[in-house]
């Protein structure tokens, strides 16, 4: 697993750039090329991360459980930087389009998600039956667990706590701006607002396990970043300030890894605080390269087929017969198949009319 993840760094530091603009800083760190690329590299840690629950460290070399040790420290903050950069994203989005787009939120975010999270739930279900394995730990077929699944709330062996959030996140979005309306700041308080009751009661009801809403407010976050973006820079881009907080950041991120799950507040404050620290090294060095900005831009379906081939060929004891053959064979069908669902995706929305036209064009 340590050679994979030698040649999983390699790819990060494929055409790594180290020289700032005439600023001393990356002024395209927020850019949708650069943050995607971002997004490419955090997909790859969670599929290492999903890969450990298939495969039995005890028989493992001695090199992969330690490895997996030290792995394992990264926890929820390997999705933090989806989140954040979704709810800049949004933000921006509504910034330049305004009304317009927050009323598109439920069909352009909500529907979109929900539609194709839909389809990969139903194959996922499909293949469960097709393995003789049913679902409720070898109960007959529960209705009632499928139906729930679609939303997100239970699952059919696919991923699903980050779609379910996700969907909180942007429905949660379009209700505070919606309520008020052209009202920028008071709406992100809105959203922060909301999504602080989503985590208070899924916590005081014990309704889902801590993963479940321990991230969460970073898509506020992001959503304030980019309202005081102008203002933290003005700050923050100075060499005499920089050098010393990114220094700090650092420090105390890694300190957090031992701190952080003494109590929910310090651990809420150690995500955010790992957000921030790669802020700020986006800030001074840019990891941009077509194959993580490729991964970026397909970030939904690696994220969510990417357990599809671990439980068939597990299945079929490939996981038994060699790990790092069932990881390279894992890899290479989730890129398969999120090469073609992104094509299948493009076909789904793109209207029939459009369609046409680019055929008729290229004919």
């Amino acid at each position: 697993m340590i050679f994979y993840f030698l040649l999983f760094a390699v790819l990060c530091l494929y055409k790594i750039k180290l020289k700032p603009d005439e600023s001393g800083f990356m002024s395209d760190y927020m850019s949708v090329e650069k943050t995607t690329a971002i997004k490419g590299i955090f997909i790859i840690i969670v599929f290492f991360s999903h890969f450990k629950s298939y495969i039995d460290l005890n028989s493992a070399w001695s090199g992969d459980v330690t490895f997996y040790k030290y792995f394992s420290l990264i926890g929820q903050r390997m999705v933090t930087l989806f989140l954040f950069y979704s709810g800049y994203g949004v933000m921006e989005s509504i910034s330049k389009k305004g009304l317009p787009y927050v009323n598109s939120i439920p069909k352009r975010r909500l529907l979109h998600v929900l539609v194709e999270f839909d389809i990969a739930v139903i194959i996922f279900a499909v293949m469960r039956m097709a393995l003789g394995n049913p679902f409720n730990n070898g109960k007959v077929f529960d209705i009632k667990q499928f139906v729930l699944s679609l939303i997100g709330w239970d699952s059919v062996g696919n991923s699903n706590w980050y779609i379910f959030s996700i969907l909180v996140a942007y429905a949660v979005t379009f209700i505070a701006f919606e309520i008020f309306r052209g009202k920028k700041y008071l709406s992100v308080t809105g959203v922060t607002v909301l999504l602080a009751a989503f985590v208070i009661v899924l916590r005081v009801f014990n309704l889902k396990q801590s993963y479940w809403y321990d991230t969460i407010m970073i898509y506020a976050l992001g959503m304030w970043y980019s309202r005081l973006r102008p203002y933290v820079e003005k700050i923050v881009m100075k060499n005499q300030v920089w050098i010393p907080l990114f220094v700090f950041s650092v420090l105390v991120c890694l300190y957090s890894f031992k701190f952080a799950k003494q109590n929910f507040v310090l651990y809420e404050l150690s995500m955010a605080l790992f957000v921030w620290t790669v802020l700020l090294f986006t800030m001074k060095v840019s990891i941009c390269n077509k194959p993580l900005v490729w991964l970026g831009k397909n970030l939904f379906p690696l994220y969510i087929f990417q357990r599809l081939p671990m439980i068939i060929l597990d299945h079929f004891g490939l996981s038994d017969f060699n790990i790092y053959l069932y990881f390279a064979v894992c890899f290479a069908v989730t890129l398969g198949i999120a090469w073609l669902f992104s094509k299948f995706s493009k076909l789904l929305w793109t209207p029939r009319s459009k369609r046409t036209k680019t055929e008729k064009i290229k004919g």
